[in-house]
Order: structure tokens, then sequence, then C-alpha cells
């Protein structure tokens, strides 16, 4: 390498430590607002009873949620929410590639307490970057203050199931006519499956749907460790009765296994897309002379290639 060369990487590498500090400042600056303009965490059991005013719906504790329900949900919905403290930084990770690529929060993997936070505490409108940061900050505040079991039981009975149920106790009597505590297997994993869509999954309209949707949630549990395969499958090779008389068709011939730890082409993907950042890194450390005036604009561009790249790893493996 030349004398030039050096120089130019030097000076280079002196600007992007200093543009990095900076958007580190900023980032920090930004977050710090947020955590001030963001509600206190407190009375989390009036905010559920105030969800609840003018339904049907009423809170239980989290001693009258069968286990099996409250596993089914978590494994469902955030399977990590017994290891974070109200952010899932690898999911986020996970969600990157998807929300950078089509310039959305689609997938901003959002933890069930940021859920509670978005809900109860902020109006159930997340859909900006700074209601984004909100329901970070409440649901940090949320887990310094309360226990993982609180939070749970809020979420539950705060979630709306469809059929005008708000809360898991009109859920369960809707659609079983039955207290929660008394759900069983094929009950409670058809009804942490509806919150994601109640509309999509409404076992009334379309039972196709709902019981594809149960699946996941089978295959789920599963994976997570909370059901053998065997009664997973059993489970949705039963019938299922509503509580309106309808019968839910058994569904047999379903792979409820967890399948390989990770995807093997997003992971040889992102794995290439990191190589071919770092190479382009290198090529600038080479040819710096060539490239003066833009090089710190590709080494920047070249970086954010490589952060998609390990974002894309991340993705590929099924639990993390």
């Amino acid at each position: 390498m030349t004398r030039l060369n050096r120089l130019l990487w030097s000076t280079g590498l002196r600007r992007l430590v200093s543009v990095c500090a900076l958007l580190s400042l900023a980032i920090g600056a930004v977050g710090a607002a947020a955590w001030l303009a963001s509600p206190s965490p407190a009375a989390l059991a009036a905010r559920v009873e105030t969800r609840l005013h003018g339904t049907t719906g009423q809170p239980v504790s989290v001693s009258a949620i069968p286990a099996i329900l409250r596993e089914a949900v978590v494994s469902t919905e955030d399977e990590r929410f017994y290891r974070h403290h109200g952010i899932d930084v690898i999911g986020v990770i996970r969600a990157l590639p998807y929300d950078v690529t089509h310039l959305s929060f689609a997938q901003g993997a959002s933890t069930i307490t940021e859920q509670v936070a978005k809900v109860l505490y902020l109006g159930g409108n997340d859909h900006s970057p700074w209601r984004k940061l909100e329901d970070a900050a409440v649901a940090w505040k949320l887990e310094n203050r309360y226990s993982k079991a609180q939070i749970l039981a809020a979420y539950l009975n705060g979630a709306y199931f469809g059929e005008h149920a708000y809360g898991i106790k009109a859920a369960s009597e809707r659609y079983f006519g039955i207290p929660p505590r008394r759900l069983d297997v094929g009950q409670a994993s058809l009804l942490a499956g509806l919150i994601q869509a109640p509309s999509v999954y409404d076992p009334y309209r379309n039972p196709g749907l709902a019981r594809a949707r149960q699946a996941e949630v089978l295959r789920s549990l599963v994976r997570n460790g909370f059901l053998e395969v065997d009664r997973a499958a059993s489970t949705l090779a039963r019938p299922l009765r509503l509580c309106s008389g309808v019968i839910m068709q058994p569904v047999r011939g379903v792979d409820l296994a967890p399948g390989p730890a990770f995807v093997w082409w997003q992971l040889a993907l992102g794995a290439t897309i990191v190589l071919i950042g770092a190479a382009g890194l290198v090529a600038t450390r080479l040819r710096a002379g060539r490239f003066l005036r833009g090089v710190l604009v590709l080494r920047l561009v070249l970086l954010a290639v490589m952060v998609i790249g390990a974002a894309v790893i991340v993705r590929s493996f099924r639990t993390a």
C-alpha cells in the first residue's frame, strides 16, 4: 500500500468513526426523548379495566389461565418473551431485511410487552417510527415494574379474539362456553391463533383457515418443547366442537415437526451478502485513490450491506 493510500485509509477511517459517533449520539438523543415523552406504566390493571369497559369482557388472574394457553401464546407471538426485557433485539434483527426492502414496519418484531404498551398506553397506534420508539420505551418501563406473569395476563385480558370477544374470558365463553381454566389443548391452541388476525381466522366464518392457524400454533408448541409431535397431531386430528354446535372437522396428514434449525438458502444468501460487502471494503482500501471523493459514502453503503447480510443470517435461524 502506498503512502497516499495509507493516508487516505487513515483519514477515511477517522471520518467513519466520527460519523458513527454522531449517529450514536443522535440515536441516543432520540431514544431519550422517546423515553421522556412516553407515558408512565402505572395502573396496569386499571388500564385493562378501561380497555374492557363497555364490552362483555372481564379480566381474570393469571392463575385462571391454563398453562397450555399461556405457552401457546408465547410460542406463537413472542417465543423469547421470558428471555428479553420488553425489546426483542434478535427479533428486530430478523425483521430488518424485510422492513428495509419494503420500507415499512410490517415485521417490526413487536413483543408481547410492546403490544401491551401499544394497546393499553398508546391508544393502539404505532404506525410511525416515533410511535415504535414509544412502544419500546413503555415496554422497558413495564418490564421494570411488573412481572412477566402480570404482563402476559394483561395481554390476554386485553386482546381481541374476534366475534366481539375482548379478553380471554369472553373468548373462551364465546367460542366454547366454558371458563378459561377448563380449556384443553385443542381449544387453547385455536384461541391462541386468533390473536394475530381474528377476522381472518374466525372459526365460524373461515374454519379451514382457523384450523391451519391452529396447526401453526401447535407446531410452535412442539418447536419450543411444550408439546410432543404425536400429541399435537392427535389434537389436530380430533373434531373440535364450538359452543354454537358447529363442529370443526379433524385435520390429518399435517407435518407438525419443527423442521431444521435454520433455512439453508437464507443462510447462504446472508453469508454471500456479507462476503460481498467485506470484499467491497477491502477493494476500497486497496484502491482508495481512485475513489477519493466517494470512498466514505461507498464504505458506509458497504457496511450497511454487511449489516443486512448479517440480519439475513440471523433470520435464517428458526429459533435464536
